[in-house]
């Protein structure tokens, strides 16, 4: 097999088996902690931790692979899936306890939520050596994994038990792993560009701090601001989604069809991604998908059925589909290359931040008033965000 062909085939196997791993982790957190007899406070309070535990750890994973060039990141991915998948197993053997099934829920899904960058930044890494790796058509198949394995989970967790999900983390954290260890450059691969290969060592001397990053993008910096507004709504929505089903006469079936739609209709637009970019301007699709995002929101907060519910998750083809692979290529575009790794990991920690204040928030919100008020001030807090973006984004 032409070796080009071999690795597309690799990366896309390690974005569909991450999100395998993540629908499994995340889009089922709630009904898991649920079952296991948390509140939702408890739990908003749970994956609050995860997300400032991955807000701190992204940035410095990824500043150390900035600065470490001699260590592959496929190593680094591996041992924190590793250290994921011995986690999991101890959550699948231990007694019904809420003090070690809080830590260890913690401690899963920060490390899988860590590595998401590194996932994405896997894409470009072999680019110098003149093998392009199709990031729009792996991220879509990401989501397409995302969807089948959230709507075959829905039936499960029905059908059978919650308990079942830690099985799921182990599965398809092993199947990542080795995914990601044979993802190797060809031995016959030679560099195209030997001046980039000749800047290396001067790259990894002048790599600027996180603290100076933040200085040097400021305009950027800004941008992901507004960005982890327009995010706390879709956090929400994603992490309580349970709640919000429920309290539009749905169950768990419903909400894992209502999340295969959304995600099997990200395919066609990550896919077409790569397209698409060369006819627009990145910082306009980038533009396009906050709109939607807003517009999705807003349709969430409305719903009275899941007729509504649905017609929100079709938005999702546009708003999030097209805001994950725009903005990538548009890090690539505003960012040294001696800041890749960086510039990937402040997107993701702003998702992460969000996922901070909306869990937090979102689950003492639910407890204390109800899920249409909290839905409305994800309406406002996206609105707000929204016209931020706006101002901020740039054509690259």
């Amino acid at each position: 097999m032409d070796s080009r062909k071999s690795l597309n085939i690799k990366y896309m196997a390690s974005q569909i088996f991450y999100f395998g791993a993540f629908a499994a982790m995340m889009g089922y957190a709630s009904v898991y902690l649920l079952y296991k007899g948390f509140s939702n406070s408890t739990i908003g309070i749970i994956l609050s931790l995860c997300s400032i535990l991955a807000v701190f750890m992204q940035p410095a994973l990824a500043s150390f692979a900035d600065n470490h060039k001699n260590i592959e990141i496929r190593k680094i991915i591996n041992t924190i899936v590793a250290i994921a998948i011995i986690l999991s197993v101890a959550l699948l053997v231990i007694p019904t306890n809420q003090t070690l099934i809080f830590i260890l829920i913690v401690a899963i899904f920060s490390l899988e939520t860590t590595i998401m960058p590194l996932i994405n930044t896997l894409a470009f890494i072999f680019e110098k050596y003149g093998i392009q790796i199709n990031f729009g058509i792996a991220r879509g198949l990401g989501s397409v994994a995302y969807a089948l394995t959230s709507m075959a989970l829905g039936y499960i967790v029905e059908w059978f038990s919650p308990d079942l999900l830690p099985i799921c983390y182990v599965v398809f954290n092993a199947l990542l792993f080795i995914v990601v260890h044979l993802f190797v450059l060809p031995k016959n691969a030679q560099i195209v560009d030997a001046d980039e290969e000749s800047e290396t060592e001067a790259e990894v001397q002048e790599n600027v701090s996180l603290l100076k990053f933040a200085s040097k993008y400021k305009k950027f910096i800004v941008f992901l601001l507004g960005f982890v507004l327009v995010y706390f709504a879709h956090t929400i929505i994603n992490n309580f989604f349970i709640q919000i089903i429920t309290n539009v006469g749905g169950n768990s079936s419903d909400m894992g069809n209502a999340v295969f739609l959304a995600a099997m209709l990200e395919l066609p637009t990550m896919a077409y991604f790569t397209k698409l970019s060369q006819k627009v301007n990145c910082g306009t699709l980038i533009k396009a998908s906050i709109v939607l995002f807003l517009a999705k929101h807003a349709i969430t907060y409305l719903a009275t059925n899941m007729v509504m519910i649905y017609i929100a998750q079709v938005l999702q083809m546009g708003a999030y589909a097209l805001f994950i692979p725009a903005s990538v290529y548009y890090v690539n575009c505003k960012v040294d290359n001696k800041d890749i790794v960086k510039g990937q990991s402040f997107v993701t920690t702003s998702m992460t931040m969000s996922g901070v204040f909306a869990n937090i928030i979102g689950g003492i919100l639910l407890d204390a008033v109800g899920v249409s008020e909290v839905l409305l001030i994800g309406v406002i807090l996206s609105l707000i965000g929204a016209v931020i973006v706006l101002f901020t984004v740039e054509k690259v």
